[in-house]
C-alpha cells in the first residue's frame, strides 16, 4: 500500500499546531505496519535555509494565467521520505500562513503536488489530504487527470483537523484555478477549499469520534455540517495518537529527572520541585496547575479569566502557564503574574524544553476548551502522570475518563458545559483530591500513565480505510 500525505506543515520541519504533529507521526506508524507512507509539503523559507533536502527535479503548472515553476526536493526523517514543493513566489516567506494570497498559494501547492508525483515517480494508491490547504486536490485530480490511467486509479482520503478554518476565498479565484467550475467548489458565493475536499474525496475523516458527531451539528459545524451530512456513511472519526518516543518520561532529555510508572511519585516530586524553583515559586508541596496552549478563543481561556482570583484566594494552588496568541489573553496572564508573583507565573511564547518540564512537573493540566477536535496535550500530560482537567468536547471527551470519587476510576477531571462556574467547581474537586486524598490521587496518576495513546491502533484504523476504498 502506497500512501502520500499532503499537508501544509509537518514536524519537525514546520509547525504551527497539532496538524504538524499528526503528519510527523502517523506516516511513521503506518510504515511500521508495512505501508509505504510518504509526505509532501511546501518548501518554506525556514526549511530551505537549513539546506537539508536534495534536489529531485522540476515541473510547471498553470495558475493565474502563468506557467509557474515547481521545484521538488526530498529528505528523509526517521525512515519517512519527505518531499518539498519549492517556489520562491509562494513559499519564500517568513511565515506559513496569513498572507493575502493564501488561496492562490495553496491552490498552487495543490496543482504542484499532482505534477510532482511524476517527478518523484511515486504514484500512490491513496493520497491522504489534510485540512483546507489541500482540499482542492480531489477535484483537480478528477477534472485534469482523469485521462491518465496512473492517476485515474488514485483514491483520496480527506482529513479535517479543525472545521473552523475552511479556506474561503472570493469567486474570482476561479480565474486563478484554470479548471472547470463545479458546485462542489462554491459555498456562500465563495470558493471553499474544505467543501471541495469533503464532496470530492472518496472518504472523509476527522480526528476523534466525538468531534465527528459534533461537526454534524449546527453549533460545531461552522455551516458545513449539512455538507458533511451528505457524506455521513463515508465519514469516520479516528482519534489521534502521540509520539510515545518523544513524550516518554523515562528518556525525555528535557525534563529535570527521568522516571517511570514504577517510581512516578518520587519522579514527579523531583520534577515539580525543580520546575517551581526555576519559575521562582518556592518548593513546597502544593497542587500545581499547568497549561501549554495557543491563547485563542477556542482554548477556553475566557472561562479561566473570571475565576482565577477565587481559585488563588481560596486554595493553596499555584500556576505555571505557557502560550501565545491574542494580546487580550497574554495581557491577562501578565497581569495575574504581577498581582500574584508567588502563586502565578506565565511564559508568553513557546519552548519545547519548557513545555516538557511543565508536562512532567505539574499535577493538573488545564484544557477547558470551547471545542477541541482531538487535542494532544491531555494525552501527553497523562503520559507524564499529570492529570488533565478538560471540558467534555471532541477528543478530550474521548480520551479522558473523569474521576469517580466512589470507585477511584478515572484518568483526569472533566466538566460538561462551557461554563466558568462548572470549571471552578471541578478545579476545586481536583485540588481537594490532591490535598486530602493522596491515595486516590496516586491511583489516578497510575491509571493515567497506563493508558496507551500511541499511534499504533489509530494507524491500523487508517489502513483499514485505505483498504476499503481500494476494493
Amino acid at each position: 500500500m502506497r500512501v502520500l500525505f499532503c499537508a501544509s506543515e509537518s514536524a519537525p520541519y514546520a509547525k504551527t499546531g497539532g496538524l504538524a504533529d499528526v503528519i510527523g507521526a502517523l506516516p511513521k506508524a503506518l510504515k511500521e505496519k508495512g505501508c509505504d507512507a510518504r509526505v509532501i509539503m511546501p518548501y518554506y523559507k525556514k526549511i530551505k535555509e537549513k539546506n537539508i533536502a536534495n534536489y529531485r527535479g522540476y515541473a510547471y503548472v498553470k495558475i493565474a494565467e502563468r506557467m509557474e515553476y515547481v521545484g521538488v526536493f526530498s529528505a528523509e526523517h526517521e525512515g519517512v521520505e519527505f518531499y518539498f514543493i519549492d517556489s520562491d513566489r509562494y513559499f519564500n516567506r517568513d511565515g506559513l500562513y496569513g498572507y493575502g494570497d493564501d488561496g492562490e498559494r495553496f491552490a498552487f501547492f495543490s496543482f504542484a503536488i499532482l505534477e510532482a508525483i511524476k517527478v518523484i515517480d511515486f504514484f500512490p494508491d491513496v493520497i491522504h489530504l489534510n485540512d483546507w490547504q489541500t482540499g482542492l486536490i480531489p477535484y483537480i485530480l478528477k477534472a485534469n487527470y482523469h485521462f491518465y490511467p496512473e492517476y485515474n486509479r488514485i483514491k483520496t482520503v480527506y482529513s479535517i483537523h479543525n472545521i473552523q478554518y475552511q479556506g474561503n476565498f472570493p469567486m474570482d479565484m476561479m480565474r486563478i484555478l484554470f479548471m472547470p467550475y463545479s458546485s462542489s467548489l462554491e459555498f456562500d458565493n465563495c470558493i471553499n477549499f474544505m467543501k471541495a475536499g469533503i464532496l470530492e474525496s472518496n472518504i472523509v475523516t476527522t480526528v476523534s469520534e466525538t468531534y465527528k458527531n459534533e461537526v454534524l451539528t449546527d453549533y460545531y459545524g461552522y455551516r458545513l455540517n449539512n455538507i458533511l451530512g451528505l457524506r455521513y456513511f463515508d465519514f469516520y472519526g479516528i482519534v489521534n495518537g502521540i509520539d510515545v518516543v518523544k513524550y516518554n518520561p523515562e528518556t525525555d532529555k528535557h525534563i529535570y529527572s527521568n522516571y517511570s510508572i514504577k517510581n512516578a511519585s518520587a519522579g514527579k516530586k523531583a520534577n515539580k520541585e525543580a520546575l517551581l524553583k526555576e519559575f521562582g515559586l518556592g518548593t513546597e508541596d502544593v497542587p500545581l496547575f499547568g497549561l501549554v496552549s495557543r491563547l485563542v478563543d477556542q482554548k477556553g481561556i475566557d472561562l479561566l479569566m473570571p475565576i482565577l482570583d477565587d481559585v488563588i484566594n481560596y486554595s493553596n494552588a499555584k500556576f505555571i502557564l505557557m502560550g501565545s496568541g491574542d494580546s487580550m489573553y497574554e495581557d491577562f496572564f501578565r497581569s495575574m503574574e504581577a498581582r500574584y508573583p508567588d502563586r502565578f507565573k506565565c511564559y508568553i511564547g513557546y519552548s519545547d524544553p519548557i513545555a516538557q518540564k511543565i508536562y512532567a512537573g505539574c499535577d493538573i493540566f488545564l484544557m477547558p476548551s470551547k471545542f477541541e477536535p482531538c487535542g494532544l496535550g491531555q494525552m501527553i500530560a497523562m503520559r507524564y502522570g499529570t492529570l488533565p482537567l478538560v471540558r467534555e468536547t471532541g477528543g478530550l471527551k474521548d480520551t479522558v475518563e473523569p474521576y469517580n470519587e466512589f470507585t477511584n476510576e478515572g484518568t483526569g477531571f472533566s466538566f460538561a458545559n462551557f461554563n466558568a462556574i462548572e470549571l471552578k467547581d471541578v478545579m476545586f474537586l481536583a485540588l481537594n483530591t490532591y490535598n486530602e486524598n493522596k491515595e486516590a490521587w496516586n491511583t489516578l496518576v497510575k491509571q493515567a500513565m497506563e493508558k496507551d495513546y500511541s499511534w499504533s491502533s489509530s494507524a491500523a484504523k487508517y489502513l483499514d480505510i485505505y483498504k476499503k476504498i481500494m476494493l
